[in-house]
């Protein structure tokens, strides 16, 4: 999966994703200006196959056809868990563009 990291997510979770194998990560600052709308990463993820990952549900809002990955920052769950969630997510939608999902939320 192609996973594009919003700004101000934890770094943790970048790590988690950098390391794992079958993952592919990029962060909002490595293909955007830093100051980038909601509405500007989510054509960029749409345009260019990225699922966004974000602690931001404003991005339910602002919609898209893009995959959406939220975590929930006050719950702060372990990159572990994030990690495992995204793959299990991965295998049951045959379009990453149709995710919209909250990690790590029962799929761990």
């Amino acid at each position: 999966m192609r996973i594009l990291v919003d700004q101000n997510s934890a770094r943790k979770y970048i790590t988690a994703f950098e390391q794992a194998d079958d993952m592919t990560v990029a962060t909002v600052d490595d293909v955007l200006e830093h100051d980038s709308s909601d509405a500007d990463i989510g054509t960029y993820a749409e345009t260019n196959g990225w699922v966004v990952f974000t602690n931001d549900d404003d991005f339910f809002v602002a919609g898209g056809d893009h995959g959406l990955l939220l975590y929930d920052q006050i719950e702060d769950p372990s990159p572990g868990d994030v990690v495992a969630a995204v793959r299990k997510i991965e295998q049951v939608y045959a379009d990453s563009s149709e995710i919209t999902e909250s990690v790590p939320n029962g799929w761990v």
